[in-house]
């Protein structure tokens, strides 16, 4: 098939899926539940997750079993999508999903610097293996970051990771900075066959994504971790859309968060720091993803029939898993309705 005519198809199979997405009003539905076993029996109720949570025993049901079998059902989505691709299509599609089993190497990490057991959390791991070369059996017996990098010898990561065993370096903030460098080195250094069309929003779209991360990396490497300009500047993305390596040094090289703050507002990303919830942190993530979201769907409009509408519909179930999870999580600490809005990305 040609490509017009193999995302037609893919399109046609999206729109289905998406008929699958939550309703502004779920989200609403979902804020006002007073339980873990509230909120899943909402969703268990539902047209979009009756069949998917169809098994589950809502008197013991946790969080954690919430997000296991959604990140399941994401799989089987992904799966499905990228069956309808061919050769270098399809390695483009398993290449962009990488970055999951990258978001589980980090809780893996996260663990096992924590002094936790990996093997407790091995069922949650979703992702691992699923679309890299990586071997989730010697990850699991790792005792320490040092043993998880060289656990990944012979997958894709491998030779983004080494580096940092030189007995100073080795730390968790550096470990996850060296993955997500990878990942984008990754995409960018595979020559595949596809259209000019995809390969200009491919490049936009990482460059953007790029360009959000670097600036998310350099503000928590200055303000946790004290790294240096020159370290930081070392683990930033060689690329962006926006952002030269002109602009990536000067706010390496800021003398205080201020001035950091002062050359990002100048910039088209100005609104990643609000000075009223500049001392609170936990904002940022938030929006940079709904960013994203709006990105995502201004590209989309734009390029009818291009590779954007896989890579939106997948991000967009990432939205709305993560969504699921914060009003569970919100629920369970009684966060009033109104604030744990504040972390929705799909619903303002």
């Amino acid at each position: 098939m040609d490509k017009i005519t193999i995302f037609a198809a893919v399109n046609t199979k999206i729109r289905v899926m998406e008929k699958e997405f939550l309703k502004r009003e779920d989200y609403f539905n979902l804020l006002k539940k007073k339980s873990v076993a509230e909120a899943s029996r909402y969703l268990k109720e539902s047209a979009s997750y009756r069949k998917l949570l169809g098994g589950v025993y809502l008197d013991t049901v946790s969080r954690r079993d919430i997000e296991d079998i959604l990140k399941r059902n994401m799989i089987k989505n992904i799966n499905k999508l990228i069956h309808y691709f061919r050769d270098d299509y399809k390695i483009l599609i398993r290449s962009l999903y990488m970055k999951y089993e990258i978001e589980d190497l980090k809780v893996l990490a996260r663990s096992i610097f924590n002094g936790k057991n990996p093997a407790a959390i091995e069922e949650s791991l979703t992702f691992i293996g699923r679309y890299s070369q990586v071997n989730p059996e010697k990850l699991i017996k790792s005792e320490t970051i040092r043993d998880l990098i060289y656990s990944l010898e012979g997958s894709e990561f491998f030779e983004f990771l080494i580096p940092l065993i030189d007995g100073r370096r080795e730390n968790l903030f550096r470990f996850e900075m060296a993955l997500d460098m990878g990942y984008f080195n990754i995409i960018q250094s595979r020559k595949l066959k596809i259209s000019s069309k995809d390969r200009k929003l491919l490049k936009k779209w990482e460059g953007m994504v790029a360009d959000l991360y670097n600036i998310q990396w350099i503000y928590r490497g200055k303000k946790f971790y004290n790294l240096s300009p020159e370290e930081l500047l070392n683990y930033t993305i060689n690329f962006g859309d926006k952002l030269t390596f002109v602009d990536r040094k000067k706010m390496c090289y800021t003398k205080s968060m201020e001035e950091l703050f002062k050359i990002t507002e100048n910039s088209v990303y100005g609104f990643l720091f609000k000075v009223e919830e500049i001392s609170t942190d936990i904002y940022m993530e938030r929006r940079i993803n709904r960013f994203i979201y709006y990105q995502l769907r201004v590209l989309s409009s734009k390029s009818p029939l291009s590779i954007i509408q896989t890579i939106e519909y997948v991000w967009l179930l990432e939205f709305e898993i993560r969504d699921i999870i914060s009003i569970i999580e919100s629920i369970r600490y009684n966060l009033p309705s109104e604030e744990a809005r504040k972390f929705l990305v799909k619903v303002a």
